[in-house]
């Protein structure tokens, strides 16, 4: 059954669209991080130091503050 959402079945344009919206989420959860945990550009910024419940529980909330952006 052909269905217009699967990937497969995307134009190269959709195809290449959904992908720069893809790393721009990526980059701008990344920002995100950056900003909210002062993260002072290494490896062992603040967010390395959150356990993974509270790693989770920022991406969750980033997630839904990106998703109203």
């Amino acid at each position: 059954m052909y269905n217009v959402n699967n990937p497969s079945n995307w134009s190269w344009s959709k195809a290449f669209d959904e992908m720069n919206k893809t790393v721009h989420e990526a980059e701008m959860t990344q920002q995100c991080i950056n900003h909210v945990l002062n993260y002072p550009g290494e490896a062992n910024g603040v967010f390395m130091s959150l356990n993974k419940t509270q790693q989770d529980d920022v991406y969750e909330l980033l997630n839904q503050i990106l998703w109203i952006i």
